[in-house]
């Protein structure tokens, strides 16, 4: 679905015909919650859904830490990911999912994959067989050891601020197009906090819609090469 036909359902969920009770500007705002709730479910399911290069920069062989709200990150490298100004600027990181070193900035052969920490006692533990390793921790990214060489961080974007400006766009959102409708029902189910009530058909829809998407997004688009299976007696995923 593109832009314009999900702000026309939700119109036609809403049933609101008089735009001085609900304005473009308004329709703009529900929409773009949606969206982000609707990005969320998907990562959630699966991190990689919506992951790109978030990030990229060289390394000296000196730094073991660096702060990810300065622009550049480093010399060379890209702008800010997180703090106040990054996501003003559009380019929030909202998950990290990767960091991993390739022949150039942000492109090139991967050369390896950093292995993640989940505490300071985690990224300072000796292990001559894996590799360096990293740990995000606040707004700071952590090094087991000096590296050098060009380092790219793969995570989820914020989403395109701009995205919901234009309401008679016909740009797709994404390309997850058979659940683009899930979008305009957050949306209504947004408008009906402020409503009041939520009706019971669009109550159903919803958690059918929701249900299917997640199905969809755990199983994965490509049925051959999914590498994600869903154990559903235990709530656990294996890789």
């Amino acid at each position: 679905m593109t832009i314009q036909d999900i702000a026309k359902l939700f119109r036609q969920y809403v049933d609101e015909p008089h735009k001085t009770f609900l304005t473009d500007d308004d329709v703009s705002l529900y929409l773009k919650v949606a969206y982000d709730q609707f990005r969320e479910i998907a990562t959630q399911a699966d991190p990689k859904t919506f992951e790109e290069v978030v990030a990229f920069f060289p390394l000296n062989g000196t730094q073991t830490e660096l702060d990810l709200t300065v622009s550049p990150i480093v010399a060379g490298g890209s702008n800010a990911i997180l703090g106040s100004a990054a996501f003003t600027n559009g380019d929030g990181m909202l998950r990290l999912t990767e960091v991993v070193q390739q022949d150039g900035l942000g492109t090139g052969n991967i050369r390896q994959i950093l292995r993640g920490a989940g505490s300071f006692n985690d990224l300072y533990v000796p292990d001559l067989l894996s590799a360096p390793t990293y740990l995000l921790n606040g707004q700071k990214l952590f090094f087991s050891q000096p590296l050098s060489g060009n380092f790219t961080i793969r995570g989820v974007k914020q989403q395109d601020p701009a995205l919901w400006s234009n309401l008679a766009s016909l740009n797709h959102p994404d390309d997850l197009n058979n659940y683009h409708d899930l979008i305009a029902l957050m949306a209504y189910r947004n408008y009906a906090v402020r409503d009041g009530a939520l009706a019971q058909a669009a109550e159903t829809q919803l958690a059918q819609r929701t249900n299917e998407f997640k199905e969809y997004i755990q199983f994965g688009r490509e049925m051959r090469g999914s590498n994600r299976v869903l154990v559903e007696d235990h709530d656990v995923y294996y890789y």
